[in-house]
């Protein structure tokens, strides 16, 4: 018998529950690799299938390794989703483009080379895909962009 406490399921339904309010139900579910109605079965009390217990508990120690490593493309863009969830949902796209251009400018002003996280998120923004869509609306296009399409 291993020494190492084990995690509950009220503790692995807490660490489900923190990433969801983080960045959404669908996100969890992909990287979890359940249906997002089973995880939201599970967060809502119900005890999941051994398959899937085994998936959330693999989830978990996979967001636990990646505690003290670099950052990823989608932690950031949680991150930064986070960051504007008060905003309007119109706005909350520009609002994105606008923190990426203010940390683009900081660290070309400030360092040799920018993350390679923030260039592949600079890259799935423009292509409308960096940040969950019921999150993070399309805006309308601006009128100058409205002109180049």
């Amino acid at each position: 018998m291993s020494d190492r406490p084990q995690t509950t399921i009220d503790r692995l339904r807490e660490a489900v529950t923190i990433r969801v309010q983080a960045t959404s139900l669908r996100s969890v579910a992909r990287q979890v690799g359940m249906s997002p109605s089973g995880l939201d079965k599970f967060l809502t009390g119900g005890m999941p299938y051994q398959k899937s217990r085994r998936k959330l508990f693999d989830w978990l120690s996979r967001e636990r390794a990646n505690l003290g490593a670099e950052h990823t493309v989608d932690g950031v863009a949680a991150a930064l989703a986070s960051l504007v969830r008060d905003l309007p949902p119109d706005r909350r796209e520009r609002a994105l483009h606008a923190l990426l251009d203010t940390l683009r400018g900081l660290y070309d002003a400030h360092t040799d080379h920018a993350p390679p996280w923030l260039a592949e998120l600079t890259r799935k923004a423009a292509e409308g895909t960096a940040f969950p869509e019921d999150e993070v609306p399309r805006a309308p296009p601006t009128a100058t962009e409205a002109s180049l399409a």
